[in-house]
């Protein structure tokens, strides 16, 4: 087997102090962060997109404490109550939501049935709405008297609920969308109200002193965007900030010494995967994408990128879950089997090149790509690797326009449940359809499975589905994530949220030891 580390760069040292104060000036004036009543969040992702809530921009507001839908999504998987208060489907296709009473937001303004209604159908009319919360599976919302919100879906679909707990369907006051532009900088319903954002850089928070889920213990908050994975870990031992997401395995072992800190790790429902553009040649031929996946060594990237701290991926889903097709096991590369099947598709080596994008919000995948570089090059196909902030890249996604992507995939996110994710990526019409992937049969399956109120039905659906994307190399899956985050011992009351939905809550203290 190759030896995979003799292929990585050796990561850079921690950047530390006030070196690292300095990159990130003039948020980081001071060299510590301050602990009177005040957390700093180190937050991976930089808002590329003007705060459009059906972008991750939602995700960063959602963190930040300020964005809330009607439902949310609790630490498992659970939907409670938000801004919605109780829910009914009152026939297949109809579901009616009960606002809670007397909210308000940061502005004043009341949350009412036409402001909720207005802004669902603001992101259901934009250019390209949401992966699980979009005209082809709603058909109306509405105001449906006092404190109701109906929505009206273009099927029968038990997942309402799940949908409007996503970060992209959050409400913002109208006064938001003034000017032609989203700003959200008081006009939330969080228990934390925006009182600067510093592009770029990150934003400066204060507790919403009229929160109408309670008190709310902090005085204020800081989110510092810092997509360096080194940069937050180093700023994280170095007490610049108090919470750093998403940490790279290289930095776990530093980090688990520290006396002054807490590394926690919880496994993700989430996969890294290479898209591949079943529309573009060559990988419109199956046997490519099967020489792709045979060439590429899924357990010694899980071993030597990842130190050990993730598994090598068996599919879509993690052998752990329901999803997952029973006796789902890893591919093993099989080099010799890889170029017996290149010959065999009839592509001209000449042809066998390709753009590789990776992101690097996600630190690890630029070793990741580099490694794919080097196996794919043992069976006569090149890479050549590209590297930018995602807010860059998206776009091209999108259009198509691409050869093949790493991307650091969450299977719950948009709805808590597979069938967001399969509807979005591997249905014919998905919105996040990278793959080009399409089969009539499979949109039929997925279309019972949203009708299913039998999760054990729907189950065998998605292990039928996870079986046929693996067997057909539609992506190739790389491995089945973790997520690992460092928090100052001087934070109380926060977890690590699987579905990246919350960090600055209501509950959050910092105490002076």
């Amino acid at each position: 087997m190759l030896n995979i580390r003799n292929y990585l760069k050796v990561a850079p040292p921690f950047l530390k102090g006030a070196a690292v104060a300095a990159m990130i000036s003039p948020m980081a004036a001071s060299s510590l962060a301050a602990s009177d009543g005040k957390v700093v969040f180190g937050e991976l992702f930089t808002p590329a997109s003007g705060w459009a809530l059906e972008t991750i921009d939602s995700y960063v507001l959602s963190r930040a404490g300020c964005l809330e839908s009607l439902t949310y999504m609790d630490y498992d998987a659970s939907i409670t109550p938000a801004l919605a208060e109780s829910w009914e489907q009152v026939s297949p296709t109809v579901w009616e939501f009960q606002l809670r009473e007397g909210v308000s937001f940061q502005d004043g303004t009341a949350l009412t049935p036409q402001v909720v209604s207005d802004a669902l159908n603001r992101v259901l009319n934009v250019a390209s709405p949401p992966r699980g919360f979009n005209p082809s599976l709603v058909e109306t919302v509405e105001p449906a008297g006092e404190h109701t919100v109906r929505i009206v879906t273009q099927e029968p679909d038990v997942f309402m609920p799940n949908r409007v707990a996503s970060t992209n369907t959050g409400i913002l006051s109208p006064a938001a969308f003034a000017d032609g532009r989203i700003d959200p900088v008081g006009h939330c319903t969080g228990p934390f109200e925006i009182v600067r954002e510093i592009p770029r850089q990150g934003l400066e928070l204060k507790r919403n002193e009229d929160y109408w889920g309670g008190e709310v213990q902090l005085d204020e908050a800081e989110v510092r965007y810092i997509p360096d994975g080194q940069v937050r870990s180093g700023m994280v031992e170095t007490g610049e900030i108090h919470i750093a997401r998403q940490l790279p395995a290289s930095a776990l072992a530093e980090l688990e010494r520290s006396e002054s800190l807490e590394v926690k790790t919880i496994e993700a429902p989430r996969t890294t995967t290479l898209y591949l553009n079943n529309h573009a040649a060559p990988l419109d031929n199956m046997k490519v994408r099967q020489a792709i996946q045979g060439a590429i060594d899924v357990a010694g990237i899980a071993e030597a990128v990842y130190e050990g701290s993730v598994e090598p991926a068996v599919g879509q889903f993690s052998p752990n879950t329901p999803w997952a097709p029973e006796n789902a096991a890893v591919v093993p590369q099989d080099l010799e089997r890889a170029r017996q099947l290149l010959e065999e598709s009839g592509v001209p080596v000449s042809e066998l090149q390709f753009e590789l994008l990776a992101y690097e919000e996600r630190p690890a995948l630029a070793d990741v790509a580099a490694v794919i570089q080097f196996q794919l090059q043992q069976v006569g196909i090149q890479a050549n690797i590209r590297v930018s902030e995602y807010g860059a890249i998206e776009p091209q996604l999108l259009a198509g326009d691409f050869d093949m992507v790493l991307l650091s995939r969450g299977y719950l996110t948009d709805v808590a449940d597979p069938v967001g994710t399969l509807v979005a990526d591997y249905s014919c019409d998905g919105s996040y359809n990278l793959a080009g992937f399409c089969d009539p049969e499979v949109d039929a399956q997925l279309e019972r499975a949203s009708a299913m109120v039998n999760p054990e039905e729907r189950n065998a659906i998605y292990r039928d589905i996870a079986a046929r994307l693996q067997e057909e190399a539609v992506n190739v899956f790389l491995i089945h994530e973790t997520i690992s985050e460092a928090v100052s011992n001087q934070v109380e009351n926060y977890q690590v949220h699987a579905y990246e939905r919350t960090a600055l809550h209501k509950d959050l203290k910092i105490n002076s030891q």
